[in-house]
């Protein structure tokens, strides 16, 4: 039985999930935020990576009250 989750993406599918420019995935990937993997020709994000990548953005602080 097939799992119907997928488990690794492919550039522009990650950069949709996560409502970024594709230029910006390789950006994150060449600055090391981001581990890819390759399978012939094709570039693949892993859930695991995405999650450990959300995880390791900064969180955004509340503007405080003046």
């Amino acid at each position: 039985m097939e799992s119907s989750t997928k488990r690794a993406f492919k550039i522009d599918e990650f950069a949709h999930r996560n409502s970024i420019s594709r230029a910006q995935v390789y950006v994150e990937i060449k600055e090391g935020r981001l581990e890819a993997r390759k399978l012939g020709g094709a570039t693949l994000i892993t859930l695991e990576a995405e999650t450990q990548w959300l995880m390791a953005l900064p969180v955004m602080k509340s503007p405080t009250a003046a």
